[in-house]
């Protein structure tokens, strides 16, 4: 993964007790969950496979992967923290599922973030050799995300995943270097950083010859890069049309002119921009 695309958002840190006994039913869900058990034990099966848990475990949940929790005849208390590693758009509207894939909307199985650990066969369990560290950060993000200090949170995330990351996926930052550019420049599109981009500005930031990128591109994903980067601006226009005026929309995404925004949106969609919200 790219590190200048990490940009985590904490979609729930609270504090939290299951009772004796209880169980939560196979579930997939859409974001991450890290879990540190204060106190207790439980069985935790994790894409089939049966984990016994306890006091001091800490534990990964990655996006896409089914399963279950089984309490003991003790209560487990399991403060968590929900989290995307990369925005979307549409991070804030996304709840939490206590749903198996089978029972999700097509929109909702859309909601299933990509899984950049995904490559690492690895146990749920992660390794901690510095409990200390891990529960110090781990409990600012708890705090501070109920008081409101959300900036602070993120930035105690960040360095969570930092000290996490090192200990127990040693390769993640380095399969950066195996990602074609074209690569990693379409991620840098679809992250939305790139979308008012130019030729020019790839090939200041890539270090190519800009027409080397447009046709490395186009060999890789069918699709010329300007035309793929037009193609996702127009998209993200049409969200952000919804609650937002055309000439925001014009500026925001870069275009030279409402009149050059309204044709190429009516090109690409078949009506105007200004219709956007009454459908």
């Amino acid at each position: 993964m790219d590190i200048s695309l990490i940009n985590p958002y904490i979609r729930v840190a609270i504090p939290s007790v299951l009772g004796a006994n209880s169980e939560i039913k196979t579930r997939v869900i859409y974001d991450y969950e890290l879990i540190f058990i204060e106190q207790g034990e439980f069985t935790f099966v994790y894409d089939g496979k049966a984990n016994d848990c306890k006091t001091g475990d800490v534990i990964l949940i990655e996006p896409g992967v089914p399963h279950s929790f089984h309490m003991s005849n003790e209560p487990l208390r399991q403060p968590h923290i929900h989290f995307d590693i990369t925005y979307r758009e549409n991070s804030e509207q996304i709840p939490i599922s206590f749903k198996d894939k089978s029972a999700m909307t097509k929109t909702e199985v859309t909601w299933i973030h990509e899984n950049y650990f995904s490559a690492s066969s690895r146990s749920p369990l992660l390794n901690v050799s510095d409990k200390s560290t891990f529960q110090k950060l781990f409990y600012q993000i708890i705090t501070l995300t109920g008081n409101g200090e959300k900036l602070l949170a993120k930035g105690y995330l960040t360095q969570l995943l930092a000290f996490l990351i090192k200990e127990n996926f040693p390769t993640f930052f380095q399969e950066k270097k195996s990602l074609s550019v074209a690569k990693q420049m379409k991620d840098f599109i679809d992250s939305k950083q790139g979308l008012t981009m130019k030729l020019d500005d790839f090939e200041n930031m890539f270090f190519y010859d800009k027409f080397y990128l447009e046709k490395m591109f186009r060999t890789e994903y069918g699709v010329g890069l300007i035309k793929y980067r037009n193609e996702q601006r127009l998209n993200y226009a049409k969200k952000l049309l919804k609650t937002s005026s055309v000439s925001f929309v014009t500026e925001e995404l870069g275009f030279q002119s409402i009149y050059a925004f309204s044709r190429a949106y009516k090109n690409r969609f078949g009506y105007p921009p200004s219709e956007e919200k009454h459908l």
